[in-house]
């Protein structure tokens, strides 16, 4: 006779599992209770030349000796002076308006410019789409873009690595945004103004997803037998905010949803992660089908659809792997510049960062930033900068 009661077994294993990750991350993150407690660690001036300049160091070293009234940083141990990501943010500023960073190097829109809004997009689960959203987001950030999140995923993990936690710390999420007001409760829907969070990391800010969202999909359901639309629902809700921001990066569920094809609808972009499998590369071949008739219907609603670009990134990748290897070649003869130029690697860099809950934690609060190039920023850079929405 069976006994097992299986509510009540998921159930104790859901708060276990919860109390054991609260103590786990209280361990990490002592003495503070949260990793946003902590801000980000400081930057010596040879990694602003490298990650945020893109100028030699010696160039940039002159301009700050003969600049006057910039940040003056902080002298370390070793005698090392270095720099918040604020100050380095004014550094930079200063330095374009005294002439010393050139238009096409300088991050931002510029007048007449569109948001660049990127829809981090593949349905098959574990090929990086989370990593991959929020290394992006950082590494923009770094280099002095102003980035809004999009979490439209229910577990949230995007949300978690920036330590917003709209289920346990009762804030508006997108689905607060998104939300049918004649199909849910009654209650009014959030103003996206107000579900935007500032996160530890400067320049970036995030609307944090929730498990609230597969209500939106019943919702969406009900709502589109009622002849209500549902594509422009996430654009409609950007416009009021997307001018404050250079780029918007959608971190999207392995999974077809009204969510997700509403965010296709939204973006103007699309990067696609795929791991280095073949089982991953033939699973992407049914992926870019249902993606192809999916886009055919959005440009059924709007004809004058389009994208700035769409790019590959294979992710997990051993150069050393034969295999690998030869899936990459295979990939690259068959996709051709479609496929960035560098692979995201598989490094102990960003498996750390998963294991910490910190995006990039060895990169931005460790490591050299050379480290973490060889990881992800390579592949970013490859990826058709300036954003300004006409790449």
């Amino acid at each position: 006779m069976r006994e097992l009661l299986g509510s009540a077994t998921l159930g104790n294993f859901s708060e276990a599992l919860d109390e054991a990750l609260r103590q786990q991350a209280s361990r990490l993150h002592a003495p503070d209770s949260r990793k946003s407690d902590k801000g980000l660690r400081r930057f010596t001036i040879r990694e602003m030349a490298d990650i945020a300049f893109r100028m030699n160091y010696n160039t940039l070293r002159h301009h700050l000796k003969a600049i006057e009234g910039l940040p003056e940083g902080e002298m370390e141990s070793g005698n090392r002076r270095t720099f918040s990501l604020e100050e380095i943010h004014e550094i930079q500023q200063r330095l374009y308006e005294a002439g010393k960073i050139s238009n096409d190097m300088y991050p931002g829109k510029h007048e007449g410019d569109e948001t660049t809004k990127i829809l981090c997009y593949n349905l098959k689960g574990g090929v990086s789409k989370t990593t991959c959203s929020a290394n992006l987001a950082q590494f923009l950030a770094m280099r002095g873009f102003k980035v809004l999140i999009v979490d439209l995923d229910p577990q949230a993990s995007c949300s978690d690595l920036f330590d917003i936690q709209a289920d346990l710390d009762n804030i508006a999420s997108i689905y607060d945004v998104l939300r049918y007001e004649e199909q849910s409760s009654g209650d009014a829907r959030v103003p996206i103004a107000d579900a935007i969070q500032a996160t530890y990391f400067p320049n970036i800010d995030i609307i944090p997803g929730s498990i609230s969202l597969t209500e939106f999909e019943y919702e969406t359901a009900t709502a589109a037998a009622q002849g209500i639309p549902f594509y422009s629902r996430i654009s409609d809700a950007l416009s009021v905010v997307e001018d404050a921001y250079d780029v918007v990066i959608f971190d999207t569920p392995p999974h077809m949803s009204f969510c997700v094809i509403a965010a296709l609808y939204a973006s103007n972009a699309m990067l696609i992660p795929l791991s280095a499998g073949m089982l991953d590369v033939v699973s992407l071949v049914k992926f870019l089908d249902l993606a192809s008739s999916t886009l055919e219907s959005i440009e059924g609603v709007d004809p004058d659809k389009r994208f700035d670009f769409v790019r590959l990134l294979l992710t997990r990748y051993s150069p050393n792997d034969p295999a690998q290897l030869q899936l990459s070649s295979f990939l690259r003869n068959t996709l051709g510049n479609s496929m960035l130029n560098t692979d995201f690697l598989n490094s102990t860099a960003i498996a750390d960062a998963g294991n910490t809950m910190n995006p990039c934690s060895r990169s931005i609060r460790q490591a050299s930033p050379a480290r973490l190039m060889t990881a992800f920023w390579k592949a970013c850079m490859a990826l058709p900068w300036r954003l300004s929405g006409k790449s």
